[in-house]
This record gives C-alpha cells, sequence and structure tokens, in this order.
C-alpha cells in the first residue's frame, strides 16, 4: 500500500470514529459519508468541497499525526462546506477549529487563543470566542452551524440566539479578556 494510501485510510479510520460526535456537536441531523483525496502537495494542508476532503500528503508527512487537521475538515464536510463569504468565512473557520478543540486535538499551532480585535478573524481566534459564548449560550454553536448548513445564517442569528447583537458580544467578550 502507497503512503497516499496508507494517509486516505487513516483518514478515512479517523472519520469513522470521529464522526457521529462531531455530526452531534454541530447538531447534524445525519454523518454523510465522505470521499478523502490525497494530493502529493498543495499550497495548503487540507481542504474541503462539500464532502470531499482533500489531504496534503506533503504536510502530512512533515507534521505527522495531524488528526486535528482531518477533525477540523470533517467538521466541514459534515456542515456540507457552506460556501464561504465575507459575512460568514470567519464564523465556518472559526467552528471547525472550535470542534477540534472541543475534542482535544488542538497542536501547538491550532490553539484557541485571544488576540485583541480578532474575536471574528476565524480560526483559532474565534474558536475561542466561541467557547466563551458557549458557556453562556451552551446550544449556540450547534445554533449556528445548522444556520451555517442550511445557508440561512446572518450576524442577525446572534441577536436572536442571545438576545444581543453580534457587535455587543464581542464587546462583551473583549472586556472579559482585558
Amino acid at each position: 500500500m502507497s503512503r497516499r494510501d496508507r494517509l486516505r485510510v487513516w483518514c478515512e479510520e479517523l472519520y469513522a470514529a470521529h464522526g457521529p460526535t462531531i455530526a452531534d456537536l454541530l447538531g447534524s441531523p445525519d454523518v454523510p459519508p465522505i470521499t478523502v483525496v490525497v494530493h502529493r502537495g498543495g499550497f495548503v494542508a487540507a481542504w474541503t468541497s462539500d464532502t470531499e476532503v482533500h489531504l496534503n500528503a506533503a504536510w502530512f508527512r512533515a507534521k505527522g499525526d495531524d488528526t486535528g487537521g482531518c477533525l477540523h475538515e470533517f467538521a466541514h464536510a459534515i456542515m456540507r462546506a457552506p460556501v464561504m463569504d465575507d459575512d460568514n468565512g470567519w464564523l465556518i473557520e472559526g467552528i471547525a477549529d472550535w470542534v477540534r478543540d472541543e475534542l482535544g486535538y488542538d497542536a501547538e499551532w491550532t490553539k484557541a487563543h485571544y488576540e485583541p480585535g480578532h474575536a471574528l478573524s476565524g480560526y483559532q481566534t474565534t474558536a475561542h470566542f466561541l467557547r466563551w459564548l458557549r458557556t453562556r449560550w451552551p446550544g449556540i454553536v450547534r445554533d449556528l452551524s445548522r444556520r451555517l448548513s442550511a445557508g440561512t445564517y446572518s450576524a442577525g442569528d446572534f441577536d436572536t440566539i442571545t438576545g444581543t447583537s453580534l457587535d455587543e458580544l464581542v464587546e462583551g467578550y473583549e472586556a472579559a479578556q482585558a
């Protein structure tokens, strides 16, 4: 079996083991079948299109066991990789990193953390913001994920879910971190 085939099989086994838990965290009604495609290289570690997860073999060869990177991509696949735009891209990537953190697979380069003014920047800083929000509204990530998956998300959803606008939530988060 080639190195790329071993990487694909390893990723498929991770999905079988973690897919149901990720779907539960995201409030997904199902765990869709995925296709794993392994490329020799690429510009990023991994990416997802709908339920097709693409892995950069060179990245995984250099980094070794990046389980967290796969879990991040599985979150996108379970959400059916909503189309990202300027209004939701930060949240889609933040939720995927939040999933990785919730399952305990953050790496030194992916730890959720606070950076002043970056709650809405995506990835780790948004994952930290989502963790803070979840302590106050336990179902918020699930609710937001469902709306993103359905293509109905808007920033006004924060007001609907929490009774507070997104801007005010970010303000409260920033104040709490100071």
